[in-house]
């Protein structure tokens, strides 16, 4: 017996909306890092959490040296939801 089971899609005004729903919400000291990080400044993070919060967010990478730089997602983060 086949079933014929249609998926049923969203359809959003713009891709940003289907990528909320999906985009964690960043707490607002991993934001101001992740602003600051955006800007060139330099930081020396006193957490781990908070690196490890950005790079499984996608919205920034961990490389060499424990230099963390902001991904595109996190420069498109920062411009929906920093003020």
């Amino acid at each position: 017996m086949m079933h014929n089971h249609s998926r049923k899609s969203l359809s959003f005004a713009n891709p940003s909306q289907a990528r909320t729903l999906h985009t964690k919400r960043l707490t607002d000291e991993a934001l101001e890092c992740l602003s600051r990080c955006a800007r060139g400044i330099s930081l020396r993070f006193e957490r781990s959490e908070i690196v490890e919060e950005l790079v499984a967010g996608g919205y920034a990478e961990k490389g060499v040296a424990g230099v963390v730089t902001v991904t595109a997602e996190g420069q498109e983060y920062l411009q929906t939801h920093a003020s």
